[in-house]
């Protein structure tokens, strides 16, 4: 497509669109994690569910959800805490439905990834899950015949000229896009803006006529979904401490989300600002390993980034003077997806854009798949 996107101020009427234009049948992408259209998805689902003639398929993964609670206890715990974190975020009226066994029949949920433990009594959940190697998931959807995907997005520019960030979901867009606007089957690519995201660069970015539909409205401000930082034991200090002897200055590094990543961080930042009293706790840890090259010095090359997800703890190492080793196109970063804390949103929304440029959001391909382009990943490696 070319030209200007369908604009909409009001989810409502993106649905509906959407439905004229592909029929009764829609099968919906959703990004992983942060980056869903939740209002569009909501609608959508509303409107199924109102007229039973509608087929809507969803495939998705990592879909999050506010705390909830089972007892009076916890509520008096969680709800607090809820209403600090997550005030004003819109929850996703097919998760609920889920939980609640409401699903109507002519709805299906299919997702390739889940929270930890959030779905194990829930069995329509557990029966539809697609068991899919992330790097994968791109070939699974197109598979499965996707007619729109519906993505959160931020907005530079207006009119013909508008730019649009894919922002903290790059993943499986980027790798998909391509091959869906070559087949000549209808396909909707629906973008909802917001005004929170970070505006990513470089391949992020798409032109306005990439856009089918565009949701920009009212609710453009609502605030993201945030994953606040878990507290770090001293268990997972010790590993922390251990798994940053073994990172070689000049290296690559991938972090996971949760204790054991912030741990590594941690690590990481004591090895650089204090070398001696980090080689001091390593010995102590371990005062007869020896089998291991341990390393103790600060950073001088610095590392770089390839993970699939980026996180909090890459912000803390960019500010600690650790995350500076350029890859070929100069980025420090190469990431899929993202999701942290606020501070976190914060700190990529604030950053100059020049700054901002040296974090460089992918397709999932280029992220966990060395084959394409192995002469130069080597070389970044």
């Amino acid at each position: 497509m070319t030209g200007k996107p369908d604009q909409h101020k009001q989810a409502e009427s993106v649905a509906d669109r959407i439905i004229e234009r592909l029929g009764g049948r829609i099968v919906l992408a959703l990004p992983l994690g942060l980056g869903k259209a939740n209002l569009v998805a909501n609608a959508l689902f509303e409107r199924a569910a109102r007229d039973r003639t509608i087929d809507l398929e969803i495939f998705t993964a990592l879909t999050l959800e506010k705390p909830s609670w089972s007892s009076d206890m916890e509520r008096r715990f969680v709800e607090p805490l809820a209403e600090r974190l997550y005030s004003g975020y819109l929850g996703l009226t097919y998760a609920k439905a889920l939980r609640e066994g409401s699903l109507p029949e002519n709805i299906r949920v299919s997702e390739f990834f889940f929270v930890a433990g959030h779905w194990l009594t829930i069995e329509i959940a557990q029966q539809r899950y697609i068991s899919a190697n992330y790097t994968h998931v791109g070939r699974y959807l197109l598979d499965r015949g996707i007619n729109v995907i519906a993505q959160l997005v931020t907005k530079r520019g207006d009119g013909v000229d508008a730019e649009y960030s894919l922002s903290c979901n790059t993943d499986v867009t980027l790798d998909v896009l391509p091959a869906l606007r070559a087949r000549r089957d209808p396909f909707l690519l629906v973008g909802e803006v917001s005004s929170r995201l970070p505006f990513m660069p470089d391949e992020a970015v798409l032109p306005a006529g990439e856009f089918d539909l565009i949701l920009d409205g009212p609710d453009r401000d609502r605030p993201l979904f945030v994953v606040p930082r878990e507290p770090v034991s001293l268990a997972d200090h010790a590993i922390g401490i251990h798994a940053a002897s073994l990172v070689k200055d000049g290296g690559t590094l991938q972090i996971g989300i949760g204790s054991l990543g912030d741990a590594l961080t941690a690590g990481l930042i004591l090895r650089q600002r204090r070398p001696e009293l980090f080689a001091g706790a390593l010995h102590r840890l371990a005062p007869h390993s020896d089998t291991v090259k341990q390393e103790t010095g600060a950073f001088e090359d610095g590392l770089y980034a390839a993970s699939e997800m980026f996180v909090d703890g890459f912000m803390d190492l960019y500010r600690e003077g650790i995350l500076m080793r350029r890859a070929s196109d100069g980025a420090i970063l190469h990431s899929g997806f993202f999701v942290g804390s606020n501070a976190f949103h914060r700190f990529l929304r604030d950053l100059p854009e020049e700054e901002r440029a040296l974090f460089q959001m992918r397709g999932i391909s280029f992220v966990n798949e060395l084959y394409g382009d192995e002469e130069r990943k080597r070389a970044d490696g």
